[in-house]
């Protein structure tokens, strides 16, 4: 034990790691626990809605017993789910996630380790502020736990959490190469590995949110001359080799698009807040609109970093400041949807199926942190060399830059403008003040101490009177880990307190009582959600029908209920290999089975068994004819159901002997003649071949005619989309390698490129004189 002790002192002493950094990189996983004590007490529970975190079960469940299979008789409603936009199945904890343990509440532990990873992705990001550790990880605490990420694990929306943990590390990758000139390879690698990972996550919208964000960035050096060359390669190669990566899933998401409809239909004007909804997003946490829940819009930080976000935009460097500013507005005006005349930027071309206009704020959030934590640091700065915000003239010009952008932003709203929540209007007077003090030079010590101090007590009010669930529990497990921060720190720092750092230590503390309040608030709704799956009505009914006799390979089953209530019947059925036809799932693909097919004069269903789960809703009875209840719940088996693989001869059903039927291929056998027609009960999608030809489209099912005697028919899933993905991500994967062995050749090219352009423009002098 003493070896190994001594061995990792020795690595960390060789990583220039203090014991202070390592404490600060170990101490999120102490708070996470504090917030989740469920994890390790096996309450047989989600941290996160029940609903939502069981659609990502049950799809990765749907694949486990094969995950390297394009095609499965599990797949849910039919859809591929290597083409489905919002799958997971390039993402690496899928597939150990079910396949390794069949423990479904590892998703808990999933969750949590991502929520550590946004953590240590923010505290790499941040060090492109400050070096302060002490900051770095107070702010990669605020992330942590800020609205945007909180309230999707209250949701369920693991897909979101995931993409939400990668996009600072891509951040910290772009800003490294366009602010410090550092363009390594490793940045260059970070910025792609991270790129696709948000895209594997099936977060698409994500993907482009955080790239037209850095976009406004890229083109102000660009229109400001402040992009070198290697600049503006490092860059295009970075998206190029990430474009690379992900094309196994892209190629197949862009081809199947037009085969797959929603649910739901999108509106994308169909919600939007304002201006003002917007700052009370982040500073109270309240929805920016009354068309979707609250978490998709929720940004709760607290009003201290919105105040030091200011801060940043009049104090800081004007060439991070203007392009960040400007980053804010626009994700502004896209989070107005529907209620602002620049609408029609929700219609443009690749964007038009994006909904919920708030969840740009996820997006937005690690910018807005950075700046906030630049802000801070500026004022500690200030306090250190009694340099007070005194404000110059240009200043006072970019602040009144900035309200005409602001103004000219909210004009644009007026047509839709209602009348707002009380928290809207009285945050953006908090703001207006604010603002109105440091333009009159009156931002003082003793001012900014008041005022920060005032508007924590208005925020608190605000946030208690909008989080109703606020109690003692979620008080005390926030005074917990403002403790825990706040000991931390004052034990790696405990010999730089002096009384001369008096006025920063107040605002170090008017900092930890604003995180205090955050956690009040976006605790509160945090909630363990049990799935009973073990006293799911489903069982003994899987057990009921795997008990009766079948000829068939695949038991096929459909519910009458809504299927969002009742996804432990999904759960159930997919585990015992039964295939569920009606499921809640986004996406459907439009060549869905019909519930039933007239072939001659008979007609016959899709499904063995029909279940009646909307009577677990209503209590009635829904189905005409009742074969048979199991617990009340009424089940009807048709007399004539279409077999898993059939033959249609002279428009009769002929059965067939199934010699295989496994992931990617089914192979049927007897005698077939020409003219008849071969049938796969499954969805039609492009790819499927019979007998090595493209297979047709009869009645949405997977069919080809027999042009010749024959004993044995294959349905082969062979697309060509994932061919050509696996081309291009093997390509991706080749190049990352390629740069990684010649990495100091390609350094080394890039310095060159800079010494080249010095050299001609020196020459370039010359020759004027």
């Amino acid at each position: 034990m003493a070896l190994v002790d001594q061995m990792t002192f020795e690595w960390i002493k060789n990583c220039n790691i203090s014991v202070k950094e390592v404490c600060y990189l170990i101490l999120p996983l102490v708070l996470l626990l504090v917030v989740f004590p469920s994890i390790i007490q096996q309450d047989q529970g989600f941290i996160s809605s029940k609903y939502d975190t069981l659609l990502a079960v049950n799809s990765e469940l749907s694949v486990a017993n094969d995950p390297l299979a394009l095609w499965n008789p599990n797949w849910i409603s039919g859809i591929p789910e290597y083409a489905l936009s919002l799958s997971e199945k390039y993402y690496p904890t899928n597939i150990p996630g079910l396949l390794f343990s069949q423990d479904i509440y590892l998703t808990n532990w999933f969750i949590i380790i991502h929520l550590f990873l946004a953590y240590l992705f923010f505290f790499k990001m941040s060090g492109l502020m400050t070096r302060n550790p002490e900051l770095r990880m107070i702010f990669s605490t605020i992330y942590m736990f800020s609205g945007i990420l909180l309230a999707r694990v209250d949701a369920g929306h693991l897909t979101i959490i995931y993409a939400l943990t990668w996009i600072p590390l891509m951040y910290y990758a772009f800003f490294k190469m366009i602010w410090d000139n550092n363009t390594s390879v490793i940045n260059i690698i970070i910025f792609s590995v991270s790129f696709a990972m948000i895209f594997f996550t099936g977060a698409v919208y994500y993907l482009f949110y955080s790239c037209a964000l850095l976009a406004i960035f890229f083109i102000y050096y660009l229109l400001k001359k402040k992009l070198s060359s290697r600049m503006i390669i490092a860059v295009f190669l970075s998206a190029c080799i990430g474009t690379l990566l992900l094309a196994i899933k892209f190629i197949p998401v862009v081809i199947s698009s037009s085969a797959l409809g929603r649910i739901d239909a999108i509106n994308p004007l169909g919600d939007g807040g304002s201006l003002e909804n917007n700052i009370a997003s982040f500073i109270v946490g309240t929805p920016i609109d009354q068309v979707f829940s609250s978490y998709e819009s929720l940004a709760l930080i607290g009003i201290i970093p919105v105040l030091l976000l200011i801060i940043a935009f009049i104090y800081g460097r004007e060439d991070w400041t203007i392009p960040a500013f400007f980053a804010m507005v626009f994700a502004f005006i896209w989070a107005d949807g529907g209620r602002t005349l620049l609408s029609f930027i929700h219609l443009l071309p690749g964007v038009v199926n994006f909904r919920v206009a708030g969840r740009i704020f996820g997006a937005l959030l690690p910018i807005l942190l950075l700046f906030s934590l630049y802000g801070f640091d500026l004022v500690l700065t200030r306090f250190k060399n009694e340099d007070f915000f005194e404000i110059s003239h240009q200043q006072k010009k970019n602040i009144i830059y900035g309200i005409c952008v602001l103004l000219i932003l909210k004009l644009l709203e007026l047509p839709f403008q209602g009348i707002g929540s009380i928290e809207a209007w009285i945050s953006l007077v908090i703001i207006a003040i604010f603002v109105a003090l440091l333009y009159c030079n009156k931002a003082t010590v003793k001012n900014l101490m008041v005022f920060f101090s005032a508007a924590l007590v208005v925020d608190a009010i605000l946030i208690y009177r909008h989080f109703s669930a606020i109690n003692t529990d979620i008080f005390i497990k926030s005074v917990i880990i403002v403790v825990i921060i706040s000991a931390v720190v004052i034990l790696f720092n405990r010999q730089r307190i002096h009384p001369h750092t008096t006025k920063s230590n107040v605002f170090c503390g008017l900092l930890m009582v604003g995180i205090l309040i955050m956690a009040m608030g976006n605790f509160s709704y945090l909630t363990v959600s049990p799935p009973n799956l073990d006293n799911s009505p489903a069982i003994p009914i899987v057990e009921k029908i795997k008990s009766l006799p079948t000829n068939e390979s695949q038991i096929w089953v459909l519910e009458t209920g809504w299927p969002f209530y009742h996804q432990d019947f999904t759960y159930w059925f997919i585990k015992s290999g039964i295939h569920p036809i009606r499921v809640y799932y986004p996406n459907y693909l439009l060549t869905t089975l019909g519930n039933a097919y007239t072939i001659g004069n008979t007609s016959y269903y899709i499904a063995d068994y029909i279940v009646d789960t909307q009577y677990l809703e209503n209590g009635n009875q829904n189905i005409d004819n009742v074969t048979f209840k199991v617990q009340n719940v009424s089940i009807y088996q048709p007399d004539h159901v279409l077999p898993n693989a059939f033959v249609i001869r002279k428009n009769e059903v002929v059965p067939v002997k199934i010699e295989k039927f496994s992931s990617d291929e089914v192979t049927i056998s007897g005698h077939f003649a020409p003219g008849d027609i071969a049938v796969l009960k499954t969805s039609y999608y492009p790819g499927w071949k019979v007998n090595g030809q493209d297979a047709l489209n009869a009645g949405n099912m997977v069919a080809a005619q027999v042009t010749s005697e024959t004993s044995a028919i294959t349905f082969k899933f062979d697309p060509n989309d994932v061919k050509i993905g696996y081309v291009l991500t093997g390509m991706g994967i080749i190049i990352l390698v390629i740069m990684i062995i010649k990495r100091r050749e390609i350094e080394q090219y890039f310095v060159s490129m800079d010494v080249i352009k010095k050299e001609q423009g020196s020459s370039h002098k010359k020759k004027k004189q």
